[in-house]
């Protein structure tokens, strides 16, 4: 295990004391001109995702290296660190460097107008003392030997699992968060025949898709509290096509196509009479997520139930007894019966076997 991994699961499990849900390498790409697909800019070593019960976000990043020339000099690498911030709406960042030499202080006063701390050695460990709750090294997710097993075996995954995999680690973070509710809605069930149910990988890549999509939801939530929660269907419709004007003209469109069906026998017969824009799964999904809203404070703490559930009963079979007395007094039933209700919603698009998502069920 590398020097810098080390360090990535020790911000990591500082960000979880502090209440976040993290990720490790989360990869930063866009969509290349010609091909079309991904294309890998850089990676963002710790991020960490925090939700008040008013639904505001707040990220935090942290970039941990042992590369001498930055250890020389970190104030660039701050800098760098400062644009990923930016991207992320981050106002604030760590960066971990690999030596127990000092940091000039004018370095440290730049990096902090920044909005960047760095740390040494002798800072990462006292910011442990100061923060790092005991529990958080007791659960698998604050164990790097747990990280690794999760990310290596998902890659070795067959290779018609790719589409979701490249998903998972590239799409995600370049897409608007509408897009990917429904691309992840949309994407599960037709992977369903290639999911076998007695390979706790596949499991995990369920649960871990169930992660992200439930973060976008928690997007779309924020949205309809910050902007009418009292007409919250409205707001929420709104949200899942990109906006009013965007509904507007799907709306359009589809009027279009009605009048162009009835205005012909011919084609009345081609086409389903009943054309609609939303698809059958939007009034349960959006029920969900209004109920998110009314319980803003157990709504907040979903991602990292599911990380929990993710590290201790899918990939580890329930062998950790601290893990599982999280899972079972950490988090309200409440908590629980959200996760468990976005699992039959994905379960009822299509039949996707309940037994990729038993381990919250």
């Amino acid at each position: 295990m590398n020097k810098d991994f080390a360090l990535k699961i020790r911000l990591s499990n500082i960000l979880w004391s502090l209440g976040y849900y993290t990720r490790l390498e989360v990869k930063l790409a866009e969509y290349g001109s010609t091909r079309g697909i991904p294309l890998e800019l850089t990676d963002l070593d710790v991020l960490g995702i925090r939700i008040s019960p008013d639904f505001v976000f707040d990220y935090i990043v942290a970039d941990c290296t042992s590369n001498k020339d930055v250890i020389k000099s970190p104030i660039q690498r701050a800098f760098w660190l400062k644009g990923v911030m930016d991207l992320f709406g981050s106002s604030r960042g760590y960066l971990a460097v690999d030596t127990r030499n000092s940091i000039p202080e004018s370095q440290r006063r730049v990096s902090a107008k920044l909005g960047v701390t760095i740390l040494n050695e002798e800072n990462l460990c006292n910011l442990e003392k100061r923060t790092l709750d005991s529990d958080t090294g007791k659960l698998k997710l604050g164990q790097a030997g747990s990280w690794l097993y999760h990310e290596r075996n998902l890659a070795t995954l067959r290779k018609e699992l790719d589409p979701l995999l490249r998903f998972r680690k590239h799409d995600y973070w370049i897409n608007e968060h509408y897009q990917n509710i429904v691309t992840i809605l949309t994407a599960l069930p037709k992977y369903n025949n290639l999911m076998e149910e007695n390979n706790r990988f596949h499991k995990a890549l369920v649960i871990d898709l169930m992660s992200l999509l439930s973060l976008s939801l928690l997007h779309m939530g924020r949205f309809v509290f910050q902007t009418n929660p009292e007409n919250a269907k409205q707001e929420l419709r709104a949200y899942v096509y990109g906006g009013y004007r965007e509904l507007k003209m799907r709306e359009g469109i589809v009027q279009n196509i009605r009048k162009l069906v009835e205005s012909s026998q011919q084609q009345r017969s081609l086409f389903d009479s009943d054309i609609k824009l939303d698809p059958e799964y939007l009034p349960r999904l959006f029920d969900l997520v209004f109920r998110w809203i009314n319980k803003p404070a157990d709504a907040a703490q979903i991602l990292r139930y599911l990380q929990v559930v993710l590290f201790e009963k899918t990939l580890h079979n329930q062998g950790n007894p601290q893990g599982m007395e999280t899972i079972e007094k950490g988090f309200s039933d409440i908590t629980k019966k959200f996760v468990k209700d976005l699992a039959f919603l994905i379960i009822g698009i299509k039949g996707l076997s309940e037994t990729m998502a038993v381990d919250v069920l």
